[in-house]
């Protein structure tokens, strides 16, 4: 069975496992959806009524059922993780949603909600298709996301897709300018030295010489390096150019461009670290980006 199998399989076996006073008011739908880096997410949409219907990816599921799970088993637990996250009260009273945030999701209800990812535009030629996005140049984009509270221990973030600009008239270049607004109030810029936060040092050959640049959340926190200032910033605690190197779309390794020795064999680790060690969900790009103190630019190495 392969996964369009299984997930067409696991729509039929859901719904029977569904309880039974869910089934006639519940329908399941399989959906295939292109995430980011253009990775192609399976799952099933359940949708009530005119509810937004939550879409939950089966591809662990089918990893775990081809290592030797048993699908029934796998279908329940997803059955009951569906039915935790809406609270049924008796029949003819209103359906409770477990505690999550519904938002406003014009612009006024949006605006102090907005944030941005940094993406690879070669890694996410699919993706980019259906989400508006600004290109910062050097094979590098900013997506617009909207952080929603999910419960009182966290958060979630959805992009920003053409369907939601259109439907609720966004000028998105407005949305641009409003997220990197907000950028420092809401996930702020972190840069530290590499040997306070990394284990291990595969790029850098001495990790007193490079810094690692993230966010306060650190999910995503890659696109600090286009947060208004900065690029200058960095320059100036480190009083020189510098190179800032694609670890992953959470983070940049910084390192002083007096102690790159040669550049060819940076790019080369970059390359082969995107295609062996990190994970294709979170691969940024092979861009190495070096930053000119003195013209204040940022162009590829």
């Amino acid at each position: 069975m392969n996964i369009n199998e299984f997930t067409a399989y696991a729509a039929e076996e859901v719904l029977k496992c569904l309880p039974e006073e869910m089934r006639n008011s519940v329908s399941v739908k399989t959906a295939e959806v292109t995430k980011i880096n253009d990775q192609i997410m399976h799952g099933l949409a359940f949708h009530k009524g005119d509810e937004p219907a939550p879409t939950f990816y089966l591809d662990d599921l089918f990893e775990i059922y081809q290592h030797g799970g048993d699908p029934k088993e796998l279908f329940l637990g997803l059955v009951d993780t569906y039915v935790d996250c809406y609270a049924y009260a008796e029949e003819g009273n209103e359906e409770i949603p477990v505690p999550a945030e519904i938002p406003d999701l014009s612009y006024q209800g949006i605006r102090k909600k907005l944030s941005v990812r940094l993406l690879g535009a070669e890694y996410n030629k699919k993706f980019l298709e259906k989400v508006p996005y600004r290109n910062v140049g050097n094979g590098y984009v900013l997506v617009s996301e909207i952080q929603i509270k999910a419960s009182d221990d966290g958060m979630f973030s959805t992009v920003i897709t053409n369907a939601m600009a259109e439907e609720y008239h966004y000028d998105m270049d407005c949305v641009f300018d409003t997220a990197l607004e907000n950028a420092w109030r809401t996930n702020a810029a972190s840069f530290v030295r590499a040997e306070e936060v990394m284990n291990e040092d595969d790029i850098c050959d001495e990790a007193e010489s490079c810094w690692v640049l993230s966010t306060s959340r650190q999910r995503f926190g890659a696109a600090a390096l286009f947060y208004p200032g900065t690029q200058a910033m960095i320059a100036d605690v480190l009083n020189e150019d510098y190179i800032a190197i694609p670890s992953s779309l959470h983070e940049f390794i910084i390192v002083r461009k007096s102690v790159v020795a040669d550049p060819n064999h940076l790019r080369k680790l970059v390359k082969e670290a995107n295609r062996i060690i990190v994970r294709p969900e979170d691969v940024l790009s092979d861009n190495i980006l070096y930053y000119c103190k003195d013209r204040q630019s940022i162009s590829v190495l």
